[in-house]
C-alpha cells in the first residue's frame, strides 16, 4: 500500500497575520508529512475554519474564530466556547475518519485543552495535546488572539 501524504501547513509569524489567515504553505517548496503530523494539520484546519464559511461543508469548521472581534468580557466564557470548539472539531475529525479510514497513527483519540493562561486584557495562552490511536502525542499552542498590543 502506497504512503498517504498530506501538505504541511505552516504557522504565521504574528506579525504576518492578517485576518483569519493564520497558516500558509511557506515560501518554501511543499513538505509532505503523515502520521502525527498529518492528523494534527487536518485537526487545526478544521479548527481555525469558520463554521458555515465552506459553502459545500457549512457544518464542517468550529466556532473558535469567531473570538476574533467578540464581545465576550469573561475570560471564563472565552474559556468555555475554546472548550466547546474543541469538542465539535473532535466529533468533525472523528466522524471523517470512520468514512476515510486512515491509519491509526492518523486517527484521532481525542484532543483535550491542557492549559489555558490569560495574558494581558484580552489575550490568552491556549494549548491543546492531540493524541492518535497508536499512541502518538502532540501539543499545539493555539493562535494567539489579543486585540490589543
Amino acid at each position: 500500500m502506497a504512503d498517504k501524504y498530506d501538505f504541511y501547513f505552516q504557522a504565521k509569524k504574528p506579525e504576518d497575520v492578517h485576518g483569519f489567515k493564520f497558516f500558509t504553505s511557506g515560501f518554501k517548496r511543499t513538505i509532505a508529512v503523515r502520521g502525527l503530523w498529518k492528523l494534527t494539520c487536518q485537526w487545526l484546519k478544521r479548527f481555525m475554519t469558520p463554521k458555515g464559511s465552506d459553502p459545500l461543508r457549512p457544518e464542517e469548521g468550529t466556532e473558535f474564530p469567531k473570538l476574533i472581534g467578540s464581545n465576550i468580557v469573561s475570560m471564563q466564557d472565552v474559556r468555555d466556547v475554546v472548550l466547546l470548539a474543541i469538542e465539535d472539531c473532535n466529533a468533525q475529525t472523528q466522524e471523517a475518519q470512520r468514512i476515510s479510514q486512515p491509519d491509526t497513527d492518523e486517527q484521532l483519540r481525542t484532543a483535550v485543552l491542557t492549559s489555558f493562561e490569560v495574558t494581558g486584557e484580552d489575550g490568552f495562552d491556549a494549548y491543546v495535546t492531540l493524541s492518535s490511536l497508536a499512541g502518538g502525542e502532540l501539543v499545539v499552542k493555539l493562535p494567539e488572539m489579543a486585540t490589543r498590543k
